[in-house]
């Protein structure tokens, strides 16, 4: 299965592969959503170029609306674990960053009330998602449109003021610098681990819980270090090289 679905993840259309094949191959489970932001940024660019800009937010607004249309109608037709891993799912919320970057770029910034307000109303939706077993309709379809609206104004927060000055903060600056690979390697290193233990003989050593999630998470940020140091840097250093010379000819 791992084998057979490589190809797919290589084509940035993992979301596609687990909405048709189910949950196999588990440890690269994760890469449908970068598959998602693939897809939005390969479509995205035309779209920017061909709406004119008095235009661009009421778009952003069709788009979330026709989010809610189509997890209703997911939801109505009894498809919604192979819905939520589609492209059409996750619209909405790049649509809402998108129109909080044109917002940005016009001048625009929301009313502190409305971003002092939106932190425990953000907090308590993600709460209540995690905690609770509300079922299809009201966590997929009521809470998560519910919630676009105040976490589009807590990223808005984030981005300026005392907020970005602890986010600039080198440390964090060099997490998030990382952060995707991070990301890339937390469900690979768990399934080395897993795999590690049985071999061995453990048993479920390292089945969910406190110790995995500190084992596997620092193996994972170890990694996207080295993948960072060794092989993005320095090809980034020979685009930006590359790029240079190209624009000189």
């Amino acid at each position: 299965m791992m084998q057979e679905s490589l190809p797919w993840h290589a084509l940035f259309l993992s979301n596609i592969w687990y909405a048709t094949h189910g949950s196999e191959p588990w440890a690269l489970a994760h890469l449908w959503t970068l598959a998602v932001e693939e897809q939005f940024y390969l479509i995205w660019p035309f779209v920017i170029l061909a709406l004119p800009s008095r235009h661009f937010l009421k778009f952003c607004g069709a788009l979330v609306s026709c989010t809610v249309a189509y997890r209703v109608c997911a939801f109505a037709l009894g498809k919604v674990d192979e819905a939520t891993l589609l492209t059409f799912d996750s619209i909405d919320a790049l649509a809402a960053g998108a129109a909080l970057s044109f917002l940005s770029e016009e001048g625009w910034s929301a009313p502190r009330w409305l971003l002092w307000l939106s932190v425990p109303v953000g907090l308590a939706g993600f709460i209540m998602q995690i905690v609770f077993d509300l079922g299809n309709l009201v966590q997929w379809v009521v809470l998560e449109a519910a919630l676009l609206l105040p976490l589009a104004a807590i990223v808005a927060l984030a981005s300026k003021g005392q907020f970005l000055k602890i986010l600039a903060n080198r440390s964090l600056s060099g997490l998030g610098r990382i952060s995707y690979g991070a990301y890339l390697f937390h469900l690979p290193a768990w399934a080395v681990l897993f795999a590690l233990s049985a071999r061995f003989g453990v048993g479920d050593f390292f089945s969910r819980g406190p110790l995995t999630m500190l084992v596997a998470g620092s193996l994972s940020v170890l990694t996207a270090l080295v993948s960072w140091t060794m092989v993005e840097r320095p090809v980034m250093a020979w685009s930006k090289r590359l790029t240079s010379r190209l624009a000189a000819a």
